[in-house]
C-alpha cells in the first residue's frame, strides 16, 4: 500500500476507539455549555471557539503528525497560563476547604472565613460534609465543622491514622488504622471491628455512598470488601509500593512511585508511567473518567500537573497529555472541588495554594500566597507547610 493510499484509508475509515472518544468529548462540551459563566457576548463565544478548536485538534492528533503538533502547541499554552494572584478571601468554587496545619485542622468557607478546630494531626470530611473525623495520637474524634464541638470519640492502644468516612444517608462507616490493624466503626461510634491485620500505612478508600472499602494488604494487593458482611468482593493483582488508592463508581486506581494502575474485578491496565528520575506526588479523580496527577522531576526540582487526554486503548493514545501547570519544587495535595470544575494543589516551595479551573475555562489559575502565615498561630509562618485535606460541599441551610 502506498503512502497516499494509506492516508486515504485513515481519513475514510474511523480509527479504533474514535467514536467512543467523540462521545466523551461531546459530554464535556455539553457540560461546559450548561455551566458557562454569563459574560459578554464576545468573550462567551471566544471561549466556545477555543473549546471547539481544542477538541478539533485532539481529533486530528489521533490520525496525523501535524495534528499532534497543534495539540502540543495548545498544551504548552495551557501550561504557560499565568496565575492570578489573590488573597484567601474567598474560594473559587462553592464549598469548604479543609486545611491541616501544624496548629490543627482549619475549615475555610467559600467567603474566606476560617475556623481552627483543635489540636489534631489529621482530619477528613464525612460524606456530605456535615462532620469531620480527626485523629491525634491514640485518639479518634468526630467534630462539628461549624464550631469544633466533639460529637463522640474513641481511643486505642496504638496510634490512629488515615481515618476515612463514607456511606449514604445516616448509615455511615469510618475506616481507620490503629497501629497495623484496619478498623471499621459505625458513623455514630459503635460498633467497632477489626477488618484486617498487618496492613501497610496507606489510606483506605471508600466507594462513594456505600459500605464498600478498598485497602492495601500486606501481600501487595488491594482488597475490595463489603464491610458490613466482611465478604471480600474481589482483589487486585500484585502491585508493589502502593502509595495512594482512589475509588469511585467505575474505577479503582492504585498509585505507586512512578505508575498509576486502573483495576476492575477482572481487569488490570497500566494507565500512566512516568520517566526515570520522576515520581508521582499526588493523583485526583475528576469528572468524566479523568484524572490529574503531579509529576515531580527530581533533576529539575519542578512539578508538572498533567491531565491525560486518553484513558482507553487505540488511536486516542496518540493524543498528547495536557500539561496544566509547571512550578518549582514539589506540588501536591491535589483535591477536586465538589462540583468538579476546579481542583486545588499545594506548592510549599513558593508558599502557595493553587486553584485550577477545568470547566468551562480550561487553564485559568488562581494562586494564594503566604499560606503558612494564613494558617499559622498568631499569623506567623509555621512548619510543616499546611496540607489540603479535602473540599466538601457548602453546608445545608
Amino acid at each position: 500500500m502506498t503512502e497516499a493510499e494509506l492516508r486515504e484509508h485513515m481519513l475514510r475509515d474511523p480509527a479504533p476507539g474514535e467514536s467512543e472518544a467523540g462521545e466523551r468529548a461531546w459530554v464535556i462540551v455539553r457540560e461546559a455549555h450548561a455551566g458557562r459563566d454569563r459574560v459578554p457576548w464576545v468573550e462567551r463565544h471566544s471561549r466556545l471557539i477555543v473549546v471547539v478548536a481544542l477538541l478539533a485538534a485532539l481529533a486530528v492528533a489521533a490520525v496525523s503528525p501535524p495534528g499532534r503538533a497543534v495539540v502540543d502547541t495548545v498544551r504548552e499554552k495551557v501550561a504557560e497560563t499565568p496565575a492570578t494572584e489573590a488573597p484567601l478571601d474567598r474560594l473559587p468554587a462553592p464549598g469548604r476547604l479543609l486545611v491541616v496545619s501544624a496548629s490543627g485542622p482549619w475549615v475555610v468557607r467559600d467567603d474566606g472565613s476560617k475556623r481552627l478546630l483543635g489540636d489534631f494531626e489529621d482530619a477528613s470530611w464525612s460524606p456530605r460534609g456535615l462532620f469531620l473525623v480527626a485523629t491525634e495520637g491514640n485518639r479518634l474524634v468526630t467534630l462539628d465543622p461549624n464550631n469544633g464541638e466533639v460529637r463522640w470519640s474513641l481511643s486505642r492502644d496504638e496510634p490512629i491514622a488515615d481515618a476515612r468516612w463514607s456511606g449514604g444517608g445516616l448509615d455511615t462507616r469510618i475506616a481507620y488504622r490503629a497501629g497495623t490493624a484496619l478498623h471499621v466503626v459505625a458513623g455514630d461510634g459503635a460498633p467497632d471491628a477489626v477488618l484486617a491485620e498487618n496492613v501497610p500505612a496507606v489510606a483506605p478508600a471508600w466507594q462513594p455512598d456505600s459500605h464498600v472499602l478498598a485497602y492495601a494488604g500486606s501481600e501487595e494487593r488491594i482488597h475490595v470488601v463489603d464491610v458490613d458482611s466482611g465478604r471480600e468482593l474481589w482483589r487486585t493483582a500484585r502491585v508493589g509500593g502502593i502509595r495512594q488508592i482512589l475509588f469511585d463508581e467505575g474505577r479503582l486506581l492504585a498509585v505507586t512511585l512512578r505508575e498509576i494502575w486502573v483495576f476492575g474485578p477482572h481487569k488490570r491496565a497500566l494507565f500512566k508511567h512516568v520517566a526515570r528520575g520522576h515520581s508521582i506526588l499526588s493523583v485526583v479523580l475528576v469528572p468524566y473518567s479523568g484524572v490529574v496527577f503531579a509529576d515531580y522531576d527530581e533533576a529539575e526540582d519542578a512539578t508538572e500537573l498533567i491531565f491525560p487526554t486518553c484513558s482507553t486503548s487505540g488511536a486516542c493514545l496518540l493524543i498528547p497529555d495536557i500539561h496544566v501547570y509547571r512550578g518549582a519544587g514539589r506540588v501536591g495535595d491535589l483535591t477536586s472541588s465538589p462540583d468538579g470544575r476546579w481542583f486545588a494543589a499545594a506548592s510549599p516551595q513558593v508558599d502557595q495554594f493553587l486553584f485550577f479551573r477545568r470547566l468551562p475555562r480550561l487553564g485559568k489559575v488562581v494562586s494564594v500566597s503566604d499560606v503558612t502565615r494564613e494558617f499559622g498561630p498568631g499569623g506567623k509562618g509555621v512548619e510543616p507547610f499546611p496540607r489540603i485535606a479535602g473540599w466538601a460541599g457548602a453546608p445545608a441551610d
